[in-house]
Parts: structure tokens; sequence; C-alpha cells
């Protein structure tokens, strides 16, 4: 079972194109059931809107919703309507998982490789230059194969490096070793971040997040295994082992090396979006800049 919240000044998500919009909130809602190992089956919504709102709005919103969940052949069984300016969704997935046991945040102690489906920074940075937010993809195919493999899976709905932090948190006796430079990237982060002067990571750093599965699979499985998530997009971005120096290690392939020492900026620890994003680049400055080896 997962439910879950969203608002446009929760989570920025943007409206213009509320087919866009729909099929965002629905892969959201169920990217968590996908992480756990779980097939969604059924689904619930609230759904509040202005007053005002146009009937066109309304339809692209069902739209888009019903795209997604017909792709899993997944029932929407009700659910409620209200009014709200802005706008406010709460959707309720359910689904069984098939694979004996759920997927959970806990890591075996074996040494283990890290990878991450599809690429990573787009939502932050549509957020950073208030354009609108990007269609996020729904990541069921990856999710199969994941399932019967995977040791610990948790989804990128808070960013990257916020969901990387909450395996550390639960795996504080597991070193994290992340290789920065196969970390796969959206399109058009590389040249923002050159023409507005910060640091690429910046954009794993922010609370936009992706939705996208960061998973750990055990380091000896098959090739096979490695080779059809590779198919799929999905990419190896480090390893995980038992060991001594436990915590997340920052790896460049001109042989810096930093340890994150503390969780991602909490935009609901600022007051307002211009402080958090100066404490995101100011983080994302101090992690990131690249050291000589």
């Amino acid at each position: 079972l997962t439910m879950d919240e969203f608002s446009p000044a929760e989570d920025l998500f943007t409206a213009e194109d509320p087919a866009c919009l729909g099929a965002n909130l629905a892969v959201a809602t169920l990217s968590d059931l996908l992480a756990a190992g779980a097939e969604p089956k059924f689904f619930m919504q609230s759904i509040s809107l202005p007053g005002n709102v146009e009937q066109k709005f309304v339809e692209g919103i069902m739209e888009g919703i019903r795209t997604i969940l017909s792709s899993l052949d997944c029932t929407l069984c009700g659910g409620d309507v209200g009014t709200a300016d802005p706008w406010r969704f709460c959707g309720f997935g359910m689904g069984p998982i098939n694979f004996g046991r759920p997927i959970t945040h806990r890591l075996s102690l074996e040494r283990q490789t890290l990878w991450v489906t599809g690429a990573l920074g787009d939502a932050n940075l549509a957020a950073l230059q208030k354009t609108s937010t990007p269609r996020f993809e729904l990541r069921n195919k990856e999710a199969k194969l994941i399932r019967s493999r995977a040791t610990g899976c948790i989804d990128t709905s808070g960013g990257f490096f916020d969901a990387l932090w909450i395996l550390h948190e639960q795996n504080p006796e597991l070193r994290f070793d992340l290789r920065i430079n196969d970390i796969p990237f959206a399109h058009g982060i590389n040249s923002a971040a050159s023409t507005m002067n910060f640091p690429m990571e910046a954009a794993l750093l922010g609370g936009a997040g992706e939705y996208e599965l960061l998973f750990a699979i055990p380091e000896k499985a098959e090739k096979e295994i490695k080779d059809s998530l590779s198919s799929v997009n999905a990419t190896c971005i480090g390893t995980i082992s038992n060991d001594p120096e436990a915590g997340i290690h920052l790896l460049r392939r001109n042989g810096s090396k930093k340890i994150m020492t503390e969780p991602p900026p909490c935009p609901r620890a600022v007051s307002n979006t211009e402080e958090y994003t100066r404490e995101v680049m100011a983080m994302a400055r101090h992690l990131f800049e690249i050291d000589k080896p």
C-alpha cells in the first residue's frame, strides 16, 4: 500500500500541460510500489481544484492519469473531488508482492553494485529555471527486472542525494562508493551548469525528484541480469561494501575523493526558495568543485 499527497508548493509540479501533470501525479504515487517490488493493481485519488477551473484542465489531468494506469492494467476505483486554490492531489496505490518479500531500504552486508534508472536532475533544473516540470518516466519495465534480484531499492522522489542519504541512514554500517563521473545526467544540465556557473551535481542535491529507481544488486549477480538492466538504460554508478570506513564516498576519475557527511538541504527548513537554492549551491560547490588529484 502507498499513499502520497502533492501540491505545487510542496512538489513544484507545474500545470501548464494538464495531461503531463496527471501522468506525473500517477507516476509519483505509484513509484513507491515499484520500488518495493509490488505490481500496482488498484488506484484511488482525492483531487481538489480551483472553483473556476476549466473543464479542459480537468479532462487533461484525468487523461494523463488514465494513460499511466492503463499501461499498468491498474484499476481506478474512485475517490473524492474538492475545491482548493492552488490544486492539491492525494493518490493511493495498492498491489501484490509476487516474489516472496517486499524490497526495503535495508541492504544486505554482501558486496553489492549500486544502480539507477534513467537520467537525473531534470526536475531540479526545471525548478531552478522556473520552466515546466518534465514528464516523468514510468519505470515498470525496469521494476520487473529489479524485483527478482535487488537487495534494496528506493525512488528518487526527493532528489537523488536525498534517496542515497536515506539508504546511508538505514545502513550506517555500509560504505557507498559513488562514481560521480558515471552518474547519468539529464539532457541540458551540463550546458545550464556552464552558463549559470554552478556544479552539475547541484541538480542532484535539490529536492525536486524525478522518480527514478535507485537500487542495489549483489556484485556477483549473473552477467545476464546486468546486461538486461543496461538494456533498459539502468546505469551502474558505484559499489556498496561492509567496510570500517562506512558512509558515502564521492569518487572521481581524476582521483579526487570526498565524503558526504551531512544530508542535502531540506526545503522545509528554510523560509523561501531563494534561501534554499543558496544552500543547495553552497553544498554543491563544497562537495563537487573538482579537486586536483
